[in-house]
């Protein structure tokens, strides 16, 4: 869909919370995250959104993050069990559900899994009484965990085809820290692939001014100002994401001999400042 490709290529600075909230059929967003916390309240604030907008939401944690994730769905008002009871809340355990469509050479079974899934996305539907319908899982996560680095962006690229066959929105969410060189390197042009939008950070106003500060700090404020100006107006990001996102990863590809100097200094600003309040 060239207008969709058209979409993927911009960077963005409206918040998580507005993306998730408002995600709408085709979107494949995926979350970097450190705590469960961050975890709990874009799955939380992902799912309440469905419910409000009587949309249809699968949700396919592991036990234990569903364990975090129950309680703050209900303190936000979602009534779990009627809306389970009502088919508008479908939850499938992740380590259940995962090895149902994996072969023996430990990678996902396309065919397999997209019957399956599509099989769960139909129950969803209730009949024709949710029409719109998201997924979030994170069984993708299982396997990155695992350190089962291909099956993971395997069954990445199938729940692309799973959105695009089923007109569905799709959320994932990976632990991973978005400042480590080596995802910067390339995880994340992979993750680029198969997913719309990134959600790197939880507070994209705080990356905004580290990124800035760092790059400031390692080649001064004059030629700082350049190089920003220059890499935002020719670097097209492999989907949407933060502005300071995207100078990150611009500067990798222009300058690699300081990208890893900011990348490690923005970690430390962005920390300090979390710690400053």
């Amino acid at each position: 869909m060239d207008d969709g490709d058209d979409i993927c290529h911009e960077h963005s600075d409206h918040s998580w919370e507005q993306l998730i909230t408002n995600a709408k059929a085709c979107d494949h967003i995926v979350q970097l995250y450190q705590d469960q916390d961050f975890l709990n309240r874009a799955v939380c604030r992902f799912a309440g959104a469905a419910v409000a907008n009587g949309e249809g939401v699968i949700l396919v944690p592991t036990r234990a993050h569903w364990d975090g994730i129950r309680p703050r769905l209900e303190a936000e008002g979602v009534d779990v069990e009627a809306a389970r009871a009502r088919g508008q809340l479908t939850v499938v355990d992740a380590d259940e559900f995962l090895p149902r469509f994996m072969t023996r050479d430990a990678m996902p079974d396309s065919p397999l899994f997209l019957g399956l899934a599509g099989d769960v996305i139909a129950n969803a539907r209730a009949g024709g009484r949710y029409k719109c319908v998201r997924w979030w899982g994170e069984m993708v996560n299982v396997l990155w965990e695992r350190g089962d680095v291909a099956a993971s962006m395997n069954l990445e690229d199938l729940f692309d085809k799973l959105a695009e066959q089923h007109d569905i929105a799709i959320f994932c969410s990976f632990l991973m820290d978005n400042f480590n060189g080596e995802v910067h390197a390339h995880v994340l042009p992979r993750l680029g692939v198969n997913h719309s939008h990134l959600i790197p950070v939880e507070d994209y106003a705080r990356l905004e001014h580290a990124v800035a500060a760092a790059l400031r700090e390692t080649v001064g404020s004059d030629e700082a100002r350049v190089i920003e100006g220059r890499l935002l107006s020719s670097y097209v990001p492999p989907f949407t994401m933060p502005r300071a996102q995207a100078l990150l990863l611009a500067l990798r590809q222009a300058f690699p001999s300081v990208a890893e100097s900011v990348l490690l200094r923005s970690r430390d600003l962005y920390a300090a400042k979390r710690g400053g309040g």
